[in-house]
């Protein structure tokens, strides 16, 4: 059995804080991954979001999208909201060939907040849990 393995570009760039590796060009981190023998790529916020273009970008250094996270927001819309926001994502992932979505729920995030105390995260209550975890 053989494995790929890929990396997300936040080794490059930090998709959180912008202003950290904002310098570092897509094809200087696609270029390194590649050289560095990594199959592929997680999504960044430097990659395209348009199909043809992301193809374009990817298949000079002959590499796979691997994931691509979603920032979901089931604390603050409907579950049927939430599928109809990811659908554009979604197309695009299976447009790759990328068989993995990571789904992490950001509603209330304050990790891009550099002002905002650590103890002023979202939190659920107790009794919150059940209705969050069947959505």
């Amino acid at each position: 059995m053989s494995v790929n393995i890929g990396i997300n570009p936040l080794t490059w760039t930090n998709d959180d804080l912008p202003e950290l590796g904002a310098e570092i060009s897509l094809e200087q981190c696609l270029s390194e991954g590649k050289k560095a023998g990594y199959a592929g790529f997680e999504l960044g916020q430097k990659f395209p979001r348009e199909l043809e273009q992301l193809q374009a970008v990817i298949k000079p250094f002959q590499l796979e999208i691997i994931s691509g996270w979603y920032s979901a927001r089931l604390l603050e819309r409907s579950v049927e909201d939430e599928i109809e926001a990811m659908k554009d994502h979604l197309a695009l992932l299976k447009g790759m060939g990328c068989k993995v979505m990571v789904f992490a729920e950001v509603s209330g995030c304050i990790h891009g907040n550099l002002n905002s105390a650590l103890s002023k995260r979202p939190t659920l209550a107790a009794n919150e849990w059940l209705e969050f975890g069947k959505n």
